[in-house]
């Protein structure tokens, strides 16, 4: 692995980069960390009084006079002008400001730029290079073709830096990876992904979540949601000046909005002014908002109508548009105000989808002979009819019973399911009619039933049992309610064992 570089490094490269690209605005005891780079920060009274002299480094730039001119501002024609009307124009001012015919001290210079911005522009390779590079093409050394066989050029590389979106992740134009990371030098924020000119910013959308029950959830409700966006001003109306004040031109940028260095191998980079936010204008001191201290921009609070629409599902996102923050810096729309929904479970049904679904419990009888019984809707209760014969878990449809599609599709169904319920205890006619039933079923006359039950006399549904020492022919029965009533009971051979078989026998009907 490459060696890592030591703190000290990274604070000289950053310092570095802070006092190249932004002079006017860092401090001279920040601007001391430029002139120690890669060394630990060591005041000068520490070196003179330990006796060994300071140096310095320092970091030459050429002068701003010796700076290449734009030529298409030289020779005084527009970037479309053809080859012709710029060898017009170029002859036109060679004889004006030629040494030998004007005595002027100065036009010997304006002379040499003249014929410096022409030979950039009779050149179709030269001139394609400086409206691509623009003054980075001027450089020495400067070739237009370099990047384009390096290996990361090319159509499989970033495309000669014109773009350096496709590279960084921004979206439009040239993006400044040096500006996203050291920002904060100049006083500004850093530049997030988008637009370098900041014309049009959408604003942040708001998250927030609402509960609803399974029944305003299926047929629809209202809610309000309180909120807390970023809004314009309403004391300046977003305009960050107090009252009288006008924005001036800004001064870093003078009011392009942009900012353009040139990196290694003369390219060159643009990015948004940081002042201004890209804006090309920038507040006076003194002459902020006291409301919102110059920014245009306040935190409100809020309370929004949400319109849950009927069928809305478990986890569902409702969009209102343009009820989030407004962009904090530039002009364009307020972003959306995104609702979760939160739906509650149902005690009494089962959602898939548009479809319902429900349990309805039915008692023996009405599964082996039929008849109606309620059903839950959402609409109410409603009477269904059970066919005789029913089995357990056999299923029914209610058609558009279900619940409305968000879509606008039609209802959904809902689906009944039939679980049988039997008794846990029977009364003795109940005992004798199903024993009665058994043996009809199974084709037995009651002397056969009767004989057959001898060796199961000791079998008994309720598990009752007489007295050993009181062996009347008149036994003591005990009703559900703890009442005694005095009878002649069934003989074990005739009752208990009829019983337990025609009991087995339901079980198997019914699939028990």
């Amino acid at each position: 692995m490459p060696p890592r570089i030591s703190p000290q490094g990274v604070y000289s490269f950053i310092s570095f980069y802070s006092c190249a690209r932004f002079p006017g605005r860092i401090s001279p005891n920040s601007r001391s960390v430029c002139l120690q780079v890669g060394r630990p920060q060591t005041s000068v009274k520490q070196f003179r009084g330990s006796g060994h002299a300071v140096h310095k480094r320092h970091f030459h730039a050429s002068s701003a006079a010796h700076a290449p001119k734009d030529p298409y501002q030289v020779l005084g024609v527009n970037k479309d002008a053809s080859a012709a009307d710029i060898k017009k124009v170029y002859f036109s001012l060679a004889r004006k400001y030629h040494p030998d015919t004007n005595p002027d001290k100065n036009a010997k210079q304006k002379f040499v730029e003249i014929q410096e911005a022409y030979d950039t522009l009779k050149d179709e390779k030269k001139r394609a290079a400086y409206d691509k590079f623009g003054a980075a093409s001027q450089q020495p050394g400067f070739d237009p073709d370099a990047f384009s066989r390096s290996p990361f050029g090319g159509a499989g590389g970033f495309g000669g830096f014109q773009d350096m979106s496709g590279a960084f992740g921004g979206a439009h134009g040239q993006s400044d990876l040096f500006e996203q990371l050291f920002g904060a030098f100049s006083g500004g924020r850093g530049r997030s992904r988008g637009s370098p000119f900041m014309d049009s910013v959408r604003g942040e959308d708001i998250e927030a979540t609402v509960g609803v029950s399974f029944m305003d959830a299926a047929k629809g409700a209202k809610r309000t949601v309180n909120i807390h966006p970023v809004a314009n001003c309403n004391t300046c109306s977003g305009s960050g000046l107090k009252a009288g004040a006008k924005r001036s031109t800004c001064p870093s940028c003078g009011g392009s909005g942009t900012r353009t260095f040139v990196i290694d191998n003369g390219f060159q980079m643009a990015s948004t002014c940081p002042t201004c936010s890209g804006t090309g204008t920038a507040i006076p001191h003194g002459s902020q908002c006291g409301d919102c201290a110059g920014v245009g921009k306040v935190r409100t609070r809020k309370s929004v109508q949400v319109d849950i629409p009927a069928g809305v599902e478990d986890g569902m996102t409702i969009r209102i548009p343009n009820a989030g923050n407004a962009p904090v810096t530039g002009k364009g729309p307020a972003g959306d105000l995104l609702v979760r929904v939160n739906v509650a479970a149902s005690k009494v049904f089962r959602r898939q989808g548009a479809n319902l679904y429900h349990e309805a419990r039915i008692p023996v009888h009405t599964a082996l002979l039929g008849g109606r019984v309620r059903v839950p809707t959402l609409d109410g209760e409603v009477d269904v009819r059970v066919p005789g014969g029913t089995q357990q878990g056999e299923e029914m449809v209610l058609k558009g019973r279900g619940v409305a599609s968000v879509m606008g599709r039609e209802k959904g169904d809902l689906f009944v399911t039939f679980f049988v319920q039997l008794p846990r205890s029977l009364s003795q006619r109940q005992r004798a009619i199903l024993q009665q039933y058994a043996d009809d079923v199974e084709g037995r006359s009651p002397d056969q039933a009767s004989k057959g039950s001898e060796d199961s006399s000791n079998d008994s549904v309720t598990g009752q049992s007489s007295s050993a020492g009181n062996r009347s022919t008149k036994d003591s029965v005990e009703r559900d309610n703890g009442t005694a009533f005095s009878t002649p009971p069934p003989s074990p051979s005739t009752s208990d064992a009829w019983l337990s078989r025609a009991w087995r026998r339901i079980k198997e009907l019914i699939r028990f």
